[in-house]
């Protein structure tokens, strides 16, 4: 009696090839969706989080408390650009600016790999008093997809200081970058 080899025949490695296929066809998209939710949730809670400790720092310190966006986690960017990260500083001067790196309480870079995160026009600064109020006008972040600049949510500060966070509930265009 022959002896069978043990192994696959060409068309079981096939089946496997084919199954392995359409597994991933249908995965793959689903989990770059699922990707995409976490970063748009982690870029929520990081920023009503920054936000957030500001507001208490401002009002616990009494003394005011500014978050801008930040490339090298020292200096404000003076554009409405959030994606590389932001600070939160102690502003003793109220200038929009912090004086020193001890003025630095957080540096914050969470991963923000293919969504954007841009405020209001003209408020590159949310500025916390020490009342914990955010003088001037209210300001948004907008958090949008990147490629077809889809918004996926923002973040809104009003006067009182209060952050909040809101989802649509359709996808529409984020407004044009500056």
């Amino acid at each position: 009696m022959a002896a069978r080899a043990n192994g696959l025949t060409l068309l079981e490695l096939l089946v496997v090839v084919a199954v392995t296929a359409v597994l991933l066809t249908l995965g793959v998209p689903a989990f770059m969706g699922a990707l995409e939710r976490v970063r748009v949730h982690g870029a929520f809670s990081a920023l009503t989080t920054s936000l957030a400790h500001a507001r208490l720092s401002a009002v616990s310190r009494r003394i005011t408390v500014g978050v801008c966006p930040s490339r090298d986690g020292r200096q404000c960017r003076k554009d409405l650009i959030w994606d590389q990260g932001w600070i939160t500083f102690i502003d003793r001067a109220r200038n929009g600016v912090p004086a020193g790196t001890d003025a630095i309480l957080q540096h914050a870079t969470p991963d923000l790999s293919g969504i954007s995160v841009r405020s209001t026009v003209g408020r590159h600064l949310v500025r916390y008093q020490p009342s914990g109020f955010s003088a001037g006008s209210n300001v948004t972040l907008r958090i949008c997809r990147l490629g077809d600049h889809r918004e996926l949510g923002r973040v809104v500060v009003n006067n009182g200081g209060r952050a909040r966070s809101e989802r649509p509930t359709r996808l529409q265009e984020c407004a044009p970058e500056p």
